[in-house]
């Protein structure tokens, strides 16, 4: 397959005036904003992007406190690449079910099975639906990247290939251990705390600077920024104690050689230089397991790789395209 990505499509100079009258636009013009039903009747809101002669189908997986709309720029990237494009909000976050709609910047979630869920319910009813042949292929991102490793093993054969960027394999609990930070959180969950904010976490901070972001492009973490100062569902900025704790218990999972052999399809880890969300060393190991994966690690990044200077973020589109197109 031809790759279109040669060139940066949206360069970080006059970035926000690109994304509010070039980027946006063409979106709007192509996107179709609903709710599917999921597993348990909640009611899971998504952005569904077809592009005429589509070579496949790519699914977005955001990540904690995010939402599909943080991916704009990406969608706008992987349309240009021809694919269709699926941006999933997933609960808790964005226009989705929240447990809690009284308190929209606590992240609540009783199970993380319910993430994996709402992705299968998502592929079902509404990627197949639409993509009819088309092969899938999973785009993940920290939590969704943990999201996207359960979906795997629990459902082998869905999806073509995968890539995972900046994976939740294990979060940082630093200055804490997993397995002391999970009992710290089941003795608050017992405790009838389960769906309050951790008390180490916060909510929204509309004077968040770029210096203390995971982005290494100044003008591509403002731009968001400003979307979620002017919405109120864009303001997730704490995890419950139930999340950390089923953060914490998904690890093990996420790690076991037995549940990783089941993943059959080719997986790409797109690594940042320096990550200080995710255990780094973790999402080695795990890659390790895999009958078909490959990690690349890309300088000048942060987490959000996908926020990365110029020069990084050609170079992580340019890995995702060929890899994605390649036999």
């Amino acid at each position: 397959m031809e790759l279109k990505i040669k060139s940066l499509p949206v360069s970080e100079e006059n970035y926000a005036e690109t994304m509010k009258t070039k980027v946006e636009p063409f979106l709007a013009e192509r996107r179709e904003d609903a709710r599917f039903v999921s597993f348990d009747g909640k009611e899971i809101h998504y952005e569904k992007y077809l592009t005429p002669g589509a070579v496949g189908s790519v699914v977005i997986v955001h990540g904690f406190t995010e939402s599909a709309e943080k991916f704009r720029e990406m969608d706008y990237n992987y349309i240009l690449m021809d694919f269709n494009v699926f941006a999933i909000d997933n609960r808790g976050h964005g226009l989705s079910y929240r447990k809690h709609p009284e308190d929209p910047e606590t992240v609540c979630v009783d199970r993380f099975s319910e993430y994996v869920e709402d992705l299968k319910a998502f592929v079902d009813k509404v990627v197949k639906p639409a993509s009819g042949e088309l092969p899938l292929y999973l785009y993940c991102h920290s939590m969704g990247g943990a999201i996207g490793v359960q979906f795997l093993q629990t459902y082998p054969g869905v999806f073509n290939k995968a890539v995972l960027s900046a994976p939740m394999i294990e979060p940082q609990s630093k200055p804490l251990n997993v397995p002391i930070t999970k009992a710290i959180m089941n003795v608050f969950c017992a405790f009838g705390q389960k769906d309050k904010m951790v008390f180490i976490h916060h909510g929204f901070d509309p004077d968040r600077g770029w210096e203390d972001s995971h982005d290494t492009s100044k003008a591509r973490f403002e731009y968001y920024h400003e979307k979620r100062k002017a919405d109120r569902n864009l303001q997730t900025g704490g995890a419950s104690c139930a999340w950390v704790r089923e953060a914490m218990r998904v690890v093990k999972k996420n790690l076991d050689p037995k549940r990783n052999a089941k993943i059959d399809c080719p997986v790409l880890l797109c690594q940042p230089e320096v990550d200080t969300s995710v255990v780094s060393e973790k999402e080695n190991v795990f890659i390790s397991q895999l009958k078909n994966g490959r990690l690349v690690q890309f300088p000048n990044s942060k987490h959000e790789i996908y926020l990365s200077v110029d020069s990084t973020l050609l170079m992580y589109l340019e890995t995702i395209e060929k890899f994605l197109k390649e036999e």
